[in-house]
């Protein structure tokens, strides 16, 4: 037995036993109750609903002719009120095609009158493990959804969230999608969110990293190769990462490293949907949805003469851009919070949240390794701080030292609007005062009722102020 199955054992199981035979209806819950199941019985399909709606059960085992409702018409009602129930159906009178219709209407199996005890309970027990399995494959699921799911996402600025909505428009379909962005922002796990959404989450998920491969073994390790010499008993092909994505995903992470030669053939994949392993003649056909990130910009790569054109509209026919953590402040405070919860759990520690003046630095650092970075400086604060919340000085430095570039090139190259500049210079300034919003307001020369507005705060009691 495999660790799956001794995970998935049936065990204890609670059964209904419906019979208008008395008499064999007893028989079988005393078969059941003795091999340590909870059984009981009912004589009719009208009987077993009601019971069905006021108890929970694992497994139904009816018979298919009886008066009133027949066993049918109580499969085809279960399957509609609970498709977990396992069903058994059990008759003298069915034929091969009565059986035939049993399962259609959604029976685990039939047992034909009559029978040994050792039959019914390995029904039971088979359909019990199923049940089992089935019920672990959807923990996994819900959990899979949990870690990897857009739910798992943090989404509080309006661009992420756009971003998100989309992805969840075409996470069900077979197109390819083009995710751009800086190093770091969040690309992979928009990817894997997309997968997970999609119809083709239970099959392989495949990662593979275009720019950590040396050249000289991209195009094996992406389609295959053939190994030993053909027509010999050690000749055999190994597959390559994109067909062990067939019926899945494949995510072709700095898809803008590939080399030219590379592209060509990947361009006779996506085409042709088609792989042609390494030192083969042999086509294997595959069924894969391709996600491509970059972190440049593939329209000047293409323009440049570095990416072909054709390909790149291949992969571009859903493309989405993910813009650096500094062009999406709303989200960094989330974000700090969730890894904060990440690494309380890793450490054991119970760290209750920012100071004041600490959020101040998180929403006012320019964050070069987006996401990325922002989670190493919560883990370095979780992991150094010894308060009851995360203090300044717990911050990696480069967050507390004074910015080395100007601050108006910067919102120059960013573009920011008037309103964006206010709000980021009123943010430095309260850091500068220890985030007294009273001494800050005064100096920026507004009242403090507008110096909240711009941070996107209730206004507070002015006592709360003062230090």
């Amino acid at each position: 037995m495999t660790a799956t199955e001794e995970r998935a054992s049936p065990g204890v199981g609670r059964v209904l036993v419906v019979d208008d035979d008395e008499g064999l209806a007893r028989f079988i819950v005393e078969v059941l109750t003795d091999a340590g199941h909870h059984a009981e019985a009912v004589s009719s399909a009208a009987l077993a609903r009601r019971r069905v709606e006021a108890t929970g059960y694992d497994v139904v085992i009816t018979d298919l002719r009886m008066p009133g409702e027949s066993g049918l018409d109580l499969i085809a009602w279960l399957r509609r009120y609970d498709p977990r129930v396992a069903v058994l159906a059990v008759t003298a009178y069915g034929s091969l095609e009565t059986a035939v219709q049993a399962m259609r209407l959604g029976a685990a199996d039939y047992i034909p009158k009559p029978f040994e005890p050792a039959a019914l309970l390995l029904a039971v027990d088979k359909s019990l493990r199923a049940g089992a399995m089935r019920s672990e494959i959807e923990r996994l699921r819900v959990e899979a959804d949990a870690r990897y799911g857009f739910d798992a996402m943090v989404a509080r600025s309006a661009v992420m969230r756009e971003l998100i909505a989309l992805a969840r428009r075409v996470a069900d379909s077979a197109s390819a999608v083009l995710i751009q962005g800086p190093s770091g922002a969040g690309k992979e796990m928009m990817a894997r969110a997309i997968h997970q959404a999609s119809r083709r989450r239970a099959r392989p998920y495949v990662e593979v990293d275009c720019g950590a491969i040396p050249d000289a073994l991209l195009e094996a390790e992406l389609f295959g190769e053939a190994l030993g010499v053909p027509g010999t008993p050690q000749h055999k092909v190994r597959p390559g990462r994109l067909q062990e994505a067939d019926g899945g995903t494949v995510l072709l992470d700095e898809v803008d490293a590939l080399p030219l030669p590379v592209q060509i053939k990947l361009l006779r994949v996506l085409r042709d949907r088609e792989v042609t392993p390494v030192g083969s003649t042999q086509r294997v056909a595959v069924d894969l949805r391709v996600i491509a990130c970059s972190n440049l910009d593939l329209r000047s790569a293409v323009a440049a003469g570095a990416f072909r054109e054709d390909l790149y509209f291949l992969l571009n026919v859903i493309e989405m851009a993910i813009p650096p953590l500094a062009d999406r402040v709303d989200d960094i405070p989330a974000l700090a919070e969730r890894f904060l919860e990440t690494f309380n759990a890793r450490t054991g520690r119970r760290v209750t949240g920012f100071s004041p003046a600490a959020a101040l630095l998180l929403t006012s650092y320019g964050w070069p390794g987006n996401v990325r970075e922002l989670q190493n400086a919560v883990e370095r604060a979780v992991v150094v701080g010894v308060g009851p919340e995360v203090a300044p000085d717990d911050l990696p430095p480069a967050l507390r030292q004074p910015r080395g570039h100007d601050f108006l090139d910067e919102a120059a190259v960013r573009g920011m609007t008037i309103s964006e500049l206010e709000v980021a210079y009123a943010r430095r300034v309260l850091i500068k005062n220890g985030g007294n919003k009273k001494k800050t307001a005064r100096l920026l020369g507004i009242d403090r009722r507008t110096l909240y507005r711009w941070l996107g705060e209730r206004e507070e009691s002015a006592e709360s102020d003062e230090g």
